[in-house]
């Protein structure tokens, strides 16, 4: 019992004494005690009921974070073949919808991706076009996030790619597409690109 309980258990001691002066002290400290037990046990009935129902809703929380866990590393499965850096994990998470028609709708059945980077193509001087590079088993795409644009580029194609710095916080990418140099710029995770890059190196 903590110190305010007492002293309002105190104030209540007063009155009652005050109006039960002529009645049997015993009988009305039992009734007192009484009421205060019940009283007490309702407050705990109530807490108890409380802290349930805060364990219940953080264990579907917990249930609801691994069932999401799962179905983003079953998505995974089909886009990049071994671990996944932290970045991959957020993009398919917060891009669902998006990586499930590119599995359903821009890949070949025997097609599986390596990794990915969100960026713009810089397709032509007035023409940018924000949505992911994307490296698989068979080629290198780019599909804006619509699915309304997609480019596919051969690694046979592909003669060489560089990394370069693009103002002070962001970088790019140079492709070297045959005669063709292509730009892929508005990167902000510098080791994702890095991973982009040595996964299509390692290709071509």
């Amino acid at each position: 019992m903590g110190i305010y309980q007492r002293i309002c258990y105190k104030t209540e001691d007063l009155f009652v004494k005050l109006l039960t002066k002529n009645q049997d002290n015993v009988l009305v400290k039992e009734k007192v005690q009484t009421y205060r037990s019940s009283k007490e046990a309702v407050k705990e009935q109530k807490r108890m009921k409380r802290k349930h129902a805060a364990e219940e809703r953080q264990q579907q929380l917990e249930a609801q974070k691994a069932k999401e866990k799962q179905e983003v590393e079953n998505l995974l499965k089909s886009i990049v073949i071994d671990s996944y850096p932290t970045y991959e994990f957020n993009e398919v998470r917060n891009n669902k919808a998006f990586f499930q028609s590119l599995i359903r709708n821009v890949f070949e059945p025997d097609e599986r991706g390596l990794t990915f980077l969100f960026c713009e193509f810089d397709k032509s001087s007035k023409k940018e076009i924000k949505g992911y590079l994307i490296a698989t088993n068979k080629r290198v795409w780019f599909v804006d996030k619509s699915l309304s644009f997609q480019q596919k580029f051969r690694y046979q194609t592909i003669r060489d790619i560089k990394w370069f710095n693009d103002g002070m916080l962001e970088k790019g990418l140079y492709m070297q597409y045959g005669v063709k140099r292509l730009e892929f710029d508005e990167i902000f995770d510098k080791e994702q690109m890095i991973r982009v890059a040595n996964k299509i190196l390692a290709n071509i």
